[in-house]
């Protein structure tokens, strides 16, 4: 006897009318928004296998917390259809999105995120809540494209 497919080992149909479809696109466009990543991080810190100790330097390695692994395997699932054109077209801020999304493929990105300096460097504020020289357009283009890598390269991406 055949084992019935599992729903989630298949993207839903690239269709608004397609329920699966419009919650996963309305959940991948929140991840654009890196403070909605920090309210994940701080609400829900097991998911993304952060130490529920509240230290920072203790890494949780037991690998055993099923949320964060079915999280870690949902992301990359998402991150698997979401960057083909046929997805992706529907993304409002398809860059951030994607971005956020390769990142979250890290453990130790998930880790990070609880930090606010790993969300003000994503969202291109300073600490003192202002518009980084980067974001306001006061460096050129070359330099604002370094300034955005800058989070992405401390995560081992160039």
């Amino acid at each position: 006897m055949a084992q019935p497919q599992n729903d989630q080992a298949q993207p839903p149909p690239a269709t608004l009318t397609n329920p699966r479809f419009t919650l996963e696109l309305e959940f991948v466009s929140s991840l654009a928004n890196p403070y909605y990543l920090s309210h994940l991080a701080v609400n829900y810190p097991s998911l993304l296998g952060i130490s529920k100790s509240g230290n920072e330097n203790e890494v949780n390695d037991d690998n055993s917390d099923p949320d964060a692994e079915a999280f870690a395997a949902y992301l990359a699932y998402l991150y698997s259809y979401w960057k083909t054109p046929e997805y992706s077209q529907f993304l409002t801020h398809p860059g951030a999105t994607l971005r956020a999304l390769r990142l979250l493929q890290e453990e130790k990105f998930r880790r990070d995120i609880i930090r606010p300096q790993v969300i003000e460097r994503l969202a291109g504020v300073d600490l003192n809540g202002e518009q980084s020289a980067a974001e306001a357009g006061e460096q050129n283009t070359e330099q604002n494209k370094g300034d955005r890598g800058n989070v992405e390269n401390q995560h081992g991406k160039t």
